[in-house]
C-alpha cells in the first residue's frame, strides 16, 4: 500500500541518474532563463530605489505598498496583494512594519486578517516625502535606459505579469 506522504513531489527521472543530461547546459540555461533575468534585474533596480529611499527609512517594496494603498484608499488587503502580484502572507509580513510605524491602519475585517487598509496622516506624509526621492531615482533609471527602452521595459514587464497570472 502506498501512502500519499511517501509519494515524491518531483517527477521521477527514468534511467540511471548519473546518465541524466539536462536539456541545456547550466550556462546556457542561465543565458535564456526568463526567471533568472527577471529576478536579477529586479534585484539590481530595487537596489537603486532602496538607496534613493534610504533617507525615509522605507524600502522600495514598502513604498510600492503605500503607493497602492494611497491610490485605492481605502482598499482591501486582497486588492493590494493582487495589484502587487503578491500573496497575502507576504503582504502581511510587509505591512507589519508599516503598521508599527503608524503609516497604515487595518480594520473592518474579521478574524486574524483585517481587510481594509488605509493610509494614516503619517503614511501620507512619508509617501509624499518618499515620492520626491522616488521621482529622482525614476528619472535616473529612465535616463540610463533611455526613454524608449524604459517604455518598452514597462510594456514587457506588464505583459510578463499578465502571462504569468
Amino acid at each position: 500500500m502506498m501512502y500519499m506522504h511517501h509519494m515524491s513531489q518531483k517527477p521521477a527521472l527514468s534511467g540511471d541518474p548519473e546518465s541524466f543530461q539536462p536539456a541545456l547546459q547550466p550556462g546556457a540555461l542561465i543565458e535564456v532563463c526568463l526567471c533568472h533575468h527577471t529576478r536579477r534585474a529586479a534585484r539590481a533596480v530595487t537596489r537603486v530605489f532602496d538607496e534613493a529611499l534610504l533617507p525615509t527609512g522605507l524600502k522600495a517594496s514598502q513604498f510600492n505598498i503605500l503607493a497602492v494603498i494611497a491610490a485605492r484608499d481605502p482598499t482591501s488587503a486582497g486588492e493590494v496583494a493582487r495589484l502587487l502580484a503578491m500573496d497575502r502572507t507576504t503582504l502581511s509580513r510587509n505591512l507589519k512594519p508599516l503598521k508599527e510605524e503608524g503609516y497604515v491602519t487595518a480594520g473592518g475585517g474579521s478574524g486574524r486578517r483585517p481587510d481594509t487598509l488605509t493610509l494614516t496622516r503619517e503614511g501620507s506624509a512619508i509617501l509624499a516625502r518618499a515620492s520626491l526621492l522616488w521621482r529622482t531615482a525614476q528619472g535616473e533609471m529612465t535616463q540610463r535606459l533611455g526613454s524608449n527602452q524604459s517604455s518598452i521595459l514597462l510594456q514587457a514587464l506588464e505583459a510578463a505579469t499578465r502571462a504569468a497570472s
